[in-house]
């Protein structure tokens, strides 16, 4: 069964696209270094610390990220807008929500 969810939402990312992705979510990490939780989102800063850091080790090692979970992460009132309105960057979050959305539509 883990085989089978690997291969449908585990998608191999273009290498064109692996760099901005990186940096868009090395820029996330900063943001949620310095942030509390949010009693609007269903995950806390560190449950979501560690899926991005998860998901950065597999886009660094293969290649490969679970697209669902990143995009999840990135959908109106899920973890990081909620956690970036909390904390003040809510700015910031929305230009890097932008970036990511380009570049997921592009490259995946």
């Amino acid at each position: 069964m883990n085989f089978l969810w690997n291969l449908i939402f585990k998608r191999k990312i273009r290498r064109d696209a692996r760099v901005p992705l990186t940096q868009i979510l090395e820029q996330v990490l900063s943001y949620l270094a310095k942030s509390e939780d949010s009693i609007w989102s269903d995950m806390e800063v560190e449950e979501t610390v560690q899926l991005i850091n998860k998901q950065l080790h597999f886009l660094k090692s293969s290649g490969k990220v679970n697209v669902s979970k990143l995009n999840y992460l990135f959908l109106p009132t899920a973890p990081l807008q909620e956690i970036a309105i909390e904390n003040g960057w809510v700015d910031e979050y929305l230009e890097l929500a932008e970036q990511f959305d380009s570049h997921m539509a592009k490259y995946c």
